[in-house]
């Protein structure tokens, strides 16, 4: 006798197949054989025939086709193979007696196989294996149990089909299987494996180009089917295909040997030589990459008639001048004829006359024969240098102008300029930028001044004094050099000083040493608007910020502010940043350079202009993200605003994508709020903060939120504000709900609704009841959630809010779901999606369409919810709705799930978790947890659904999600019937249904 399940569930004896039975009795059968040699729960055997909805009399009738199923097993000599075990039955087959078992066996066979180097029998027993399935496992069966199982078996017929196809591939058959590869990747696209043997395979038949097109194909049908990039795997694979990687089985390539150029012998120095260069420092600390690229600029393979100059740029103590003249004392042997140094720092007028002087002196010119014109010294020194190998180090100089009179005639010469500007007028010079120390280099300088013991002893007291030093080296050594002369200091006494910021740079000097003077060298060498707005950018707190903050400060157009910007750029007082992904320049202070420009500021500019210049920038950051807003949702939809001025930066103007520009200012947003606060600008303060609430919600920003709306309610409250009160009350009203904290968040909405009654305020009585109303709703409130959505929609459409009443519709509209109304709720949530699209709201179309695919799941419209999801997904990733793309994911997932198509929704809720876990999205995480949780038991892998039920009610208990809940402790107590714990399963049932005493609420 043999049992089938590999295709039609068939019983085959000697004679031929035997006849079953009925359906159902196939179904006990099929499932009583899947679990062959254990004991099969009746419960499980009821679920499996009639699902959801047994009869009164299921349990009787499972014994009547136990009954039905002994007859037919003895008619073919097997009477005893079903046995009566509580609390069930349990069918005891021979593995010779069930093709599943016997595949499963041939499966592990040929695993041992190929692991102890027999490929060529491991790829014929996986070949016999696979030749036992007849079919789709399983087939004819309609049973929802039974086709879980299903599912499973065929996930690992295709893995040993993979399996046996990586074998082939190591024994060289890539051109035998290319074509059933072919059919493979078309019936099962989604299986990355797949795509990887037949690149493979054509790649080393020679077809590299059908290889490339493979992937593109497979890259096409992951983005549009899953939404996600293909994966490491097939990335490193394109990558080496495209490289021609001889791992892959490419013929190996050749390569040219390289030469090493030959360096002619240094010439014998001259008995009296220059040797200018100060002394190198003993505590020198980095640089390493710097170095070695100006070692090899300067003794590299010369150009026959240019000289060869570096030009090394950097603010204000950061180490130019060190690393100029360590790497001058290290170049010492490969220009003999001498070092000239001179420091053009020094104060005077144009001293180029005195240095060609100087320098002819040491060249062995007498005093004398020196010529008084200046034109003459400069031919007298080019004649002098010709022909010789020199290094001139010139030392912060101002600009070009100085640098050229002092140039070397001869090309074997070489020339180190270090400068606070970028001195890109001088031609052919190659330009070396140095920066601040990172931490680690910032810790080994503080390390080489005082010792490694007081740095062990300290060590997140060092790292306080290297972020207050900001990583300026001359900082570092001030602060060092006070230390060391200073035993018994420890060093958090000098971070304690560090932090009164008013006194930071006094307490930054040391013996003539200090950092003020070196910073306001570089102050006094700007010119008249120049200092003004190195003075006025001491008022900006982001970051960093974009190019208009100088137009708002300077009250002038953007091309003139921008020039006067760039100005401060060239200078090294202002660093430029572009972020990845981003094509605006920004704009930031060092720390340290901001102390000494806020000094300035109040001793320069009056108490009135500080507060109009503050009020322009702040007004700015208003208008703009007002019309961020705008651009997001259509029109002045969903928020309130205030009457705090604006200001409108020139020629400034929104990405089509908001959410570009958000994300582009998410720092500096928060930061001109907490400006407003602490400037007691209650309007403009409360009006940014609830526009900004945009951003908050839609990146999962929930910090920022919070305290944001946090100051803004403190201001208004202290201000008399009431309006702003309001609108800060609901703010964090909606963030409460957003994290389903629901006590707190009908505490705000309460207050709020009250304010804004009294002030006759319909619109933010709208804004209100709707999110109240949500709250009704999750506390399955049916009746008042209903009662608060329809006022609210009507106050909306008064308002002329048509993004809120959409809103409102689609909310309405899940009610009418949950009642199993499905015309009223497509009726609704069709009026929802003409207004979205009408107002051009991305936004909100896509939590519209995301709610149809609500509505098409319980209509089991699977084709319309994946469709309708693909559109959502595509919506929330142009836009940049994170929290969207997680609710998204997640939709995606639950459709493979009910596709039957596990490994894929398990592979799309892996995704979704990330981006859950990425914006702090704790319920669409819960929700994630419990889908694979019900995947994982379809699967039969019980301690995975254990792990991510628990998980998953442990958080919807912490969100006062009871209905969730509840569902979870369902599920895992089934887990705990079917594992034998029938206390654990009990308490999780009662536990359940007290937390559902009435109707409940999907």
């Amino acid at each position: 006798m043999e049992l089938r399940l590999l295709g039609p569930v068939e019983l085959v004896a000697d004679a031929g197949p035997v006849d079953l039975g009925g359906p159902r009795q196939r179904t006990v059968l099929s499932v009583l054989a899947l679990n062959k040699n254990r004991v099969t729960p009746v419960a499980r055997l009821v679920d499996a025939v009639w699902g959801a909805t047994p009869p009164s009399t299921a349990r009787s009738q499972v014994q009547i086709c136990i009954s039905g199923l002994r007859k037919v097993l003895d008619g073919v000599g097997a009477a005893a193979a079903i046995q009566t075990q509580a609390p069930g039955y349990l069918l005891e087959l021979d593995d010779a007696e069930l093709d599943s078992a016997r595949f499963a066996r041939m499966v592990a066979e040929a695993r041992e196989l190929s692991a102890a180097g027999k490929l060529a029998q491991a790829s014929g027993t996986l070949r016999g294996a696979l030749a036992l399935w007849r079919g789709a496992a399983l087939t004819g069966i309609d049973s929802d149990v039974v086709r879980r199982d299903a599912v499973l078996l065929e996930d690992h017929r295709m893995a040993a089909e993979e399996e046996r196809l990586r074998i082939d591939l190591e024994l060289g058959r890539h051109e035998e299987i290319s074509g059933e590869l072919r059919a493979l990747v078309e019936a099962q696209p989604l299986r990355e494996k797949l795509h990887s043997f037949l690149m493979l395979a054509l790649y080393r038949s020679g077809r590299q180009a059908e290889a490339l097109q493979v992937f593109r194909r497979a890259r096409t049908v992951l983005v549009d089917e899953v939404g996600v990039e293909p994966g490491e795997e097939l990335q490193e694979l394109i990558r080496a295909i495209l490289n021609r990687d001889p791992a892959l089985g490419a013929p190996e390539t050749t390569r040219a040997p390289v030469r090493e150029p030959v360096r002619p012998p240094p010439e014998e120095p001259p008995p009296a030589v220059p040797r200018h260069l100060p002394a190198g420092i003993a505590d020198f600390t980095g640089r390493d990459t710097q170095i070695a690229e100006i070692k090899d600029r300067l003794s590299g393979e010369r150009d026959p008639f240019a000289v060869r100059i570096v030009s090394i740029a950097g603010r204000g103590g950061v180490g130019k001048s060190s690393l100029a003249i360590r790497i001058a004392h290290e170049l010492g042997d490969a220009y003999p004829d001498g070092h000239l140094y001179a420091d053009l720092r020094e104060p005077g007028d144009d001293r180029t006359p005195e240095l060609h002087a100087r320098f002819l002196r040491a060249l062995g010119v007498l005093g004398t024969a020196v010529p008084e014109d200046r034109r003459e010294r400069a031919e007298m020194y080019r004649t002098r240098t010709a022909g010789k190998r020199l290094l001139v180090v010139l030392d912060d100089v101002a600009d070009e102008e100085q640098v050229l009179p002092l140039l070397p005639g001869s090309p074997s010469c070489a020339v180190i300029v270090t400068s606070r500007a970028r001195l890109s007028g001088l031609s052919g010079a190659h330009s070396v930028d140095v920066d601040v120390f990172d931490a680690g280099q910032a810790l080994e300088l503080l390390v080489r001044i005082i010792g490694p013991d007081r740095v062990a002893a300290e060590r997140e007291a060092a790292v306080e004094l290297v972020d207050f030093c900001d990583g300026l080296p001359l900082a570092l050594r001030i602060a060092g050099a006070r230390l060391a002369s200073r035993p018994h200091w420890r060093i958090g006494d000098l971070v304690r000083r560090l932090g009164d910021e008013a006194g930071r740079l006094d307490e930054l000097a040391h013996r003539g040493i200090e950092l003020r003077s070196n910073i306001a060298l570089t102050y006094h060498s700007l010119d008249a608007r120049g200092q003004r707005l190195f003075r006025l950018i001491a008022l900006v707190e982001a970051p960093d910020f974009p190019a208009w903050t100088a137009a708002a400060l300077l009250d002038t157009d953007l091309l003139a502010a921008s020039e006067v910007l760039e100005s401060l750029v060239d200078a090294q007082v202002l660093d430029t940043v572009v972020y990845p992904g981003e094509h605006e320049v920004r704009y930031r202070f060092h720390d340290l350079i901001r102390v000494y420009a806020r000094e300035r500021l109040l001793e320069s500019e009056t108490g009135e202009d500080r507060h109009e210049a503050l009020t322009r920038l702040l007004g700015g950051w208003l208008e703009l993200a007002e019309d961020a807003h705008r651009k997001d949702y259509g029109g002045d939809y969903t928020v309130l605003h205030g009457d705090a001025p604006r200001w409108r930066p020139p020629g400034e103007a929104v990405p089509v994508n908001p959410l570009v520009w958000w994300e582009t200012e998410r720092r500096a947003v928060p930061a001109a709020i907490r400006q407003a606060a602490a400037a007691g600008l209650d309007e403009l303060c409360w009006d940014l903060a609830l526009t900004s609430v945009t951003m908050f919600e839609a990146k999962g920003y929930f910090d920022e939120w919070h305290e944001t709306s946090r100051l803004a309610l403190e201001l208004a409250e202290r201000a008399g504000n009431d309006r702003g009160r309001a609108a800060m009350l609901y703010s964090l009203g909606s963030l409460h709900l957003a994290q389903r904290r629901l006590e707190k968040a009908e505490e705000c909405f309460a207050e709020a609704l009250t304010i804004f009654a009294r002030q006759g305020a319909d619109h933010g009585r709208a804004l209100v009841l709707r999110n109240a109303a949500f709250i009704d709703w999750l506390r399955r409130d049916r009746v008042a959630s209903l009662r608060k959505y329809d006022e609210a929609l009507d106050l909306m459409r008064a308002a002329g809010d048509r993004i809120g009443a959409a809103h409102v519709l689609c909310n309405l509209a899940r009610i009418r779901i949950d009642d199993g109304a499905e015309s009223h709720a497509t009726h609704l949530l069709d009026e929802a999606l003409a207004i979205s699209r009408h107002a051009g709201c991305l936004r909100v179309e896509a939590q519209v369409l995301y709610r149809f695919t609500e509505l098409h799941l319980q209509a089991d419209k699977i084709d319309l919810a994946r469709a309708a999801l693909h559109r959502v997904l595509r919506i929330v990733r142009q836009i940049g709705d994170r929290v969207g793309e997680a609710y998204a994911l997640h939709g995606l997932g639950l459709v493979r799930y009910r596709e039957g198509r596990l490994d894929n929704a398990e592979a799309t809720l892996a995704h979704a978790l990330v981006a859950a876990h990425g914006v702090g999205e704790l319920f669409v995480e819960a929700r994630i947890r419990f889908t694979l949780g019900e995947i994982a038991q379809a699967k039969g892998d019980d301690e995975v659904a254990q792990t991510q039920l628990s998980t998953a009610a442990e958080l919807f208990e912490q969100l006062e999600s009871a209905v969730w809940q509840a569902k979870s402790l369902v599920l895992l107590s089934e887990i705990h019937v079917a594992g034998g714990d029938a206390n654990l399963a009990q308490k999780e049932a009662e536990q359940a249904a007290r937390l559902l005493p009435g109707p409940a609420v999907a």
